[in-house]
């Protein structure tokens, strides 16, 4: 689904019989690193969040994020393909990232999202932080004038 400049992805995989709690604890490891790879390469992506379900047998990838869907596959591959490839090597028939056949494997998993809603619709991540530093210039201005 996608609103204004923004797309969404709601990707459900089945796991590989036996793997789900190895892959819940990659999941819960390094959350924090990973997170912060992720903001730092992927200037297009809002946010991303993974979830095992039905015991530990199916994972669910959601996001949403600026641009076409296969211009964010291309960036998750050019970009983070060890933090995809690391979960979603548990996948059943993952081609790795960096397969010509990624593009179709998602979309195979894609499920649309029936409906999403944003904080701010119709802006994108470079806009968003545009007006955070906007936001923080002024309030200084305000604070050096209030002294």
């Amino acid at each position: 689904m996608s609103r204004g400049p923004t797309n969404e992805f709601t990707l459900i995989f089945k796991i590989k019989p036996g793997q789900g709690q190895q892959l819940r604890e990659v999941l819960s490891q390094s959350d924090l690193e990973r997170e912060a790879q992720i903001q730092a390469r992927i200037g297009t992506l809002h946010d991303a969040r993974w979830a095992l379900f039905d015991d530990d047998t199916r994972l669910l990838f959601a996001s949403y994020f600026d641009g076409d869907g296969d211009v964010c596959i291309d960036d998750f591959a050019a970009l983070i393909p060890d933090v995809f490839d690391g979960i979603l090597q548990y996948a059943e028939d993952h081609p790795g990232i960096r397969d010509s056949k990624i593009k179709d494997f998602v979309m195979a998993h894609q499920h649309a999202a029936s409906g999403y809603s944003q904080a701010i619709p119709g802006a994108t991540v470079k806009e968003l932080k545009k007006s955070l530093r906007v936001n923080r210039a002024f309030q200084e201005l305000l604070d050096a004038g209030a002294t």
